[in-house]
């Protein structure tokens, strides 16, 4: 029987090779996307589940002020010495209900690490003073050597075996094992060497290095709970005992309280300050879900239309079929068979094609889905059960409908002339597709509207050739020496970097007053910094001209003026002189309070952050005195970023700094804030090409549907003096009926999702109206020139053939 059923279906797809070919097509791209959808889907909700015990991991974060902090500040933050260190952890571990607790930091820092002869450098070091809990509670696949060395021995590495196989030599890596390597001038002993941390992981590191005290305020700390103990358990302890694990939090007016999170839920539900990795956005998962979702209706509908079309010139041989005895459920299976079987033709066909897919959406949404035809029977599995569940369904009307008419409807061509220019069915997978292709090429419309807006927003300062490079602090002086005898170098300068991400903000009040805000950000700069930035400030030119032997000033932005104006009931010009005391919780020993300033001036507002960030009040610092770390600020004259950049790096190399040169372009690092949606923004575009392209595949359907069932309809009216252009109108008037109603059913649908997607941003466009009905527009026009071609030839056709058609 299933010999039969295979040697039919295989007989009409043969005959009907075009209608077969649309459905493929169809078929294959859509099975392509909804398994990349859910591929990317069990991704993103697959991070940091690879560990052994993930479901008991936790992250400890704190509430300060009115932020959250992924960092757990030390006693003495920079000052801590390790013992001191090493015992607020071992307090946290020695909880009841916890079973290990580990912290580390990391450092996007380059170093250089040489092996023997061979020198590379390298980024993502971590570093940690509780190496054995840290190997113990968090799961690292290892290749060679051993943990146990990593955690008893001091000054001791993990290598990830992307490090080692740029480090080591014919990839000896057994031999390697507690040989000495030397990371930014400090010798350590390989220990072990560990597969890359996998993609779905919240924090990433090359190198792994066992230290005896790490060397900043504060540590990214976990603990393990033991079975059967819960997460708020674990924080009622942890809170309880905050003046014998954190005595500094006790007399610290700003601290709130100490909180968990699942490891297991950070990437999708966190995002507080001083995250060790971008996280992920809901919003972007449930997107692609319903664009997959979106893309597999237009694929039901196309089969489903593209079946009618095909068995309605089948209609007497099915009407032979019931004569002769066969039930309608026999009718009903040969259908669904063969729309199953060529779900899987489908299937085979996008197994194939996978290879070649999943690289161009890993490059191109920066993730890590794997795929080898080798070993990957469970991807198999999953593509034919979608196929056949695809399958299923789009055949499912189909064969209803036609398995339920009786054999004289059949043989009358009912089925052809009237019943289906008639069928509501018909007419509501029409609108629903219409519907789909509407509402989706909106949302792609005002999505990419957002992502340009992001590209060209002024941004209140200059991001055009200006660029950071690091030194050690002792050589800062000497190399901005250098830097200043470089002709590309208009301006060097000091001070806080731009574009970055949110970091912690302070207090503060006006003297006099009793309100307390705690939304300002803080920044340093002196007055080359000013100038290299372009900020439109309320100083003299005179004061920035002469700036040498200016005095240390504070400057606030516009929006905080305009806040602290209101309060004090006068203009902004009037704050100047006005004085700010931040941290005003804070009291010396004697009894000065807070830090106070004098306004000095106004400086116009920038985008510090991305623009998810809405604009708080901000407070410059300006002094030429500033000096961060070891960092310079370098604008480049225009047009001359090559050549200054071999300058600079030959200045550096003069140095002989331990480190290599690392530079950042500013606006490199503005791109970086909005890389996520950049990335959403494509491929939005990319899925809305997809599902035109699907549609209108369906509408070609539904136009040859339409054309077969007023095959003899057109030939009597052509006999009777219609014009082509008449025949022509008959075939694409409905389809405007059937636009306007999908743009009143589209119009709400797709503006409340754009509304929620671009709630994300602080700054963002506006929602016109009108463009639904461009879209809407413009769809009718594309329906209109696919509809009009598909019928020119049966409108140019002769009418006697028409007459003729059975």
């Amino acid at each position: 029987m299933i010999q039969n059923s295979l040697k039919i279906a295989f007989r009409s797809f043969k005959k009907n090779a075009l209608f077969t070919s649309f459905n493929l097509v169809s078929l294959v791209t859509s099975i392509l996307v909804i398994y990349i959808a859910i591929a990317y889907l069990n991704f993103e909700t697959s991070y940091d589940k690879f560990h052994k015990n993930s479901d008991s991991i936790y992250r400890l974060a704190a509430t300060l002020r009115s932020q959250d902090y992924s960092i757990i500040g030390f006693q003495n933050w920079n000052s801590s010495e390790a013992e001191s260190q090493i015992n607020q952890i071992t307090k946290l571990a020695d909880l009841l209900g916890v079973k290990s607790a580990t912290h580390f930091i990391t450092t996007t820092d380059l170093e250089y690490v040489r092996f023997n002869e061979k020198e590379i450098k390298v980024k993502d070091l971590l570093y940690t003073n509780t190496p054995k809990s840290f190997t113990e509670l968090f799961t690292w696949d290892i290749k060679y050597g051993s943990f146990t060395d990593f955690y008893n021995n001091q000054n001791s590495v993990i290598l990830t075996e992307s490090v080692a196989n740029l480090l080591l030599k014919e990839k000896n890596y057994g031999e390697s094992i507690q040989q000495t390597v030397n990371i930014g001038g400090e010798n350590y002993a390989i220990a072990a060497i560990i597969e890359d941390v996998p993609g779905n992981s919240h924090f990433d590191f090359t190198v792994a290095i066992h230290t005896k005290r790490l060397d900043y305020w504060g540590s990214h700390v976990y603990l393990q709970a033991e079975n059967g103990v819960s997460q708020s358990t674990i924080e009622t302890q942890i809170n309880e005992a905050t003046a014998a694990i954190f005595p500094n939090k006790v007399d610290n007016p700003t601290f709130k309280k100490h909180f968990l999170q699942p490891i297991v839920d950070i990437h999708l539900k966190s995002n507080i300050l001083y995250e060790l990795k971008p996280p992920g956005n809901i919003n972007y998962v449930l997107l692609i879900g319903g664009f997959a979702i979106f893309i597999l209706c237009i694929c039901i509908f196309n089969y489903s239309n593209f079946t009618f079309a095909l068995k309605s010139k089948q209609s007497k041989t099915i009407g032979i079929k019931k004569v002769i005895g066969a039930s309608r459920s026999s009718v009903a299976r040969q259908f669904i068979f063969e729309g199953i079987l060529l779900a899987i033709i489908a299937a085979v066909l996008a197994i194939v094609l996978l290879p070649f897919t999943i690289p161009v959406f890993n490059e191109l949404m920066g993730v890590s889905l794997e795929f080898n035809l080798a070993n990957q029977y469970g991807i198999y599995i999953t593509i034919l059960l979608l196929a056949t569940v695809i399958g299923l369904i789009s055949s499912i009307l189909p064969a209803l409908k036609l398995s339920g008419m009786n054999a004289m409807s059949l043989f009358q061509d009912r089925l052809k002339e009237k019943s289906y220019q008639e069928f509501s069915v018909r007419k509501y997978l029409i609108i629903s597709q219409f519907v789909i292709i509407i509402g989706i090429t909106v949302i792609s419309y005002f999505i990419q509207g957002q992502v340009d807006f992001i590209a060209n927003k002024d941004l209140g300062f200059n991001k055009e050739n200006i660029l950071y490079a690091n030194t050690s602090p002792e050589n800062l002086d000497v190399f901005q020496q250098k830097l200043k005898q470089i002709p590309e170098v208009e301006t060097v300068a000091n001070g806080s970097s731009l574009a970055i991400g949110t970091y912690n903000q302070l207090t503060y009040k006006i003297q006099g007053e009793e309100a307390v805000f705690d939304d300002a950000n803080q920044l340093y700069m002196d007055y080359a910094a000013l100038k290299a930035y372009g900020l439109q400030t309320s100083l003299s030119e005179s004061i920035l001209n002469d700036s040498e032997n200016q005095p240390r000033r504070t400057i606030i932005n516009r929006t905080a003026a305009n806040q602290l104006a209101e309060i004090k009931n006068i203009t902004p010009d009037q704050l100047i002189g006005l004085t700010i005391i931040t941290e005003p919780e804070f009291t010396d020993e004697e009894g000065n309070v807070g830090f106070p300033f004098t306004i000095d001036g106004i400086f116009e507002d920038i985008n510090l952050f991305s623009l998810k960030e809405e604009i708080q009040p901000y407070f410059i610092v300006v002094s030429n005195s500033v000096r961060m770390y070891g960092m310079s600020i370098i604008a480049l004259r225009p047009n001359s970023t090559a050549s200054g950049l071999k300058k600079i790096q030959s200045a550096y190399n003069e140095l002989n700094e331990s480190f290599p040169l690392e530079i950042q372009f500013l606006d490199s690092n503005y791109k970086a804030l909005h890389a996520e949606d950049k990335k959403m923004g494509s491929l939005v575009f990319v899925l809305n090409s997809i599902a035109i392209f699907l549609a209108l595949l369906g509408i070609i359907g539904i136009t040859l549907l339409l054309i077969i069932g007023r095959t003899k309809e057109i030939g009597i009216r052509k006999v009777l003096g219609a014009s082509v252009t008449s025949i022509l109108k008959i075939s694409v008037k409905e389809y405007i009926g059937f636009i306007a109603i999908a743009t009143l059913i589209a119009w709400p649908i797709s503006i409340f999702v754009v509304k929620n997607w671009l709630s994300n941003f602080a700054y963002r466009i506006e929602v016109n109206q009108l463009a639904i009905v461009g879209v809407a527009l413009l769809i009718l026009v594309g329906t209109v020139i696919v509809v009009g071609l598909v019928s020119f030839k049966a409108a140019t056709a002769n009418p006697v053939k028409s007459l003729r058609t059975e």
